[in-house]
């Protein structure tokens, strides 16, 4: 492989056997490898851009460090690379084509994360669901609310450091609700489109069941917009923020049986934010929200609306040069919590600009997802239900989320 081309792949810092190393994956799973390397072969890596040839590696490497790597220590890792999957190579693109074969084919997209991100035994999955909401009561006493809820910001980090904070949005609802249609914007954090709103019709399935999506709800907004809505579906596929809602909802939802959903992948606002531009001058995003608000407000309480989210990402995992310290998660949550009174007035604008203000240095990954569901949803108000910090020592690195409900 003369000029080797690397796969968008994560990189983040982590302790290993007490050296701090890189560890290279694969973000959208066609690989389900990781490796470990040194911060010197991060730097080797990065000249993997298809254009520099191997010889031009090598002598990139003498200037940066002093002394060429021999020819055979490039082979063994462009082979460890292309063993992993994470070359663009014909072994990378003859997987990739049977992955994408495979989920074009089928109507069901099967669960990418029970046993890894949960329990694929039914029994111990639902003891994992009572234990949350157990917690939240425990916390926090649960009264019901006097006013019809209308949707939920629930969070999409993983259940075992979010689980009472998925439970305090989900205990809002039961089977009481009349919506027959529950539409789920979940964050895309993969996608390699610029497709703003991706659709699917395939059922989602997790061990509690397969929930089937409402076509005559797809086929609507899909006939009134100008461009392929299912552009980019395969970041379905492995994208977790819509499964974990999913899963919360045939839990809490177990005795109803007569519902659909609708898994809306938002990408993000990124360029939006960069240029200082709002959601409503990018054509496509404001006509299909438009088009969405109108039929959620035809179909009345038979519609009921989730953003599957998180807030801040700070830290070296996410880019960062520094660790977070007392002083930046005390500065992150204040920002959060003004974002989030924004919210609650479904001021979609002001969420939108406490963003985009400060160009985005928290990493609101729920960014496009929130703003989507307050620009569509038929509610008065929302109630912030809760709000809490991941940090991971080892990384220095935070990730912020909350719950809220919406009421009318």
């Amino acid at each position: 492989m003369e000029y080797p081309r690397l796969n968008p792949i994560e990189a983040f810092p982590v302790e290993h056997e007490g050296q701090r190393v890189i560890c290279l994956r694969d973000p959208n799973h066609v690989s389900d490898k990781v490796m470990l390397i040194s911060p010197e072969t991060v730097f080797i890596i990065s000249l993997f851009d298809g254009v520099n040839s191997i010889e031009d590696i090598q002598a990139n490497c003498e200037e940066k460090f002093g002394e060429r790597v021999p020819s055979e220590e490039m082979e063994q890792l462009i082979k460890q690379l292309d063993d992993a999957l994470f070359l663009d190579s014909e072994k990378f693109r003859e997987h990739n084509k049977k992955i994408i074969e495979d989920f074009h084919s089928s109507d069901i997209r099967p669960s990418s994360q029970a046993g890894l991100s949960y329990p694929e035994d039914i029994d111990e999955l639902n003891s994992w669901f009572e234990r949350f909401f157990n917690e939240a009561h425990d916390t926090d006493p649960y009264t019901k609310p006097a006013s019809t809820l209308k949707g939920l910001i629930s969070p999409h980090i993983d259940f075992t450091r979010g689980g009472h904070l998925y439970a305090k949005a989900y205990r809002e609802l039961d089977d009481s609700c009349e919506a027959d249609t529950y539409i789920i914007f979940g964050t895309s954090h993969y996608a390699q489109v610029d497709n703003p709103f991706i659709l699917t019709r395939k059922g989602f399935e997790t061990p509690l069941g397969i929930s089937e999506t409402n076509s005559d709800f797809i086929d609507k907004i899909d006939g009134e917009c100008n461009w392929d809505l299912f552009e980019g579906e395969i970041a379905h596929r492995t994208e977790h923020s819509i499964e974990f809602q999913v899963a919360f909802l045939q839990y809490v939802l177990r005795k109803k049986k007569d519902y659909k959903i609708v898994p809306i992948l938002c990408n993000s606002f990124f360029s939006l934010v960069q240029q200082g531009k709002s959601p409503t001058e990018d054509e496509r995003v404001s006509q299909f929200l438009k088009t969405f608000a109108d039929i959620v407000k035809s179909l009345g309480n038979s519609v009921f609306i989730i953003a599957g989210v998180d807030m801040a990402h700070v830290g070296p995992k996410f880019g960062d040069k520094d660790k977070v310290n007392d002083l930046t998660l005390g500065r992150i949550k204040e920002r959060d919590i003004k974002s989030l009174e924004f919210t609650e007035k479904l001021d979609a604008e002001g969420f939108y600009r406490s963003v985009e203000d400060e160009k985005d240095w928290r990493k609101i990954c729920g960014l496009s997802s929130i703003y989507a569901t307050l620009s569509t949803i038929q509610a008065e108000e929302g109630k912030l239900l809760g709000y809490d910090q991941a940090l991971e020592p080892d990384t220095g690195s935070v990730v912020s989320f909350a719950s809220m409900g919406f009421y009318s």
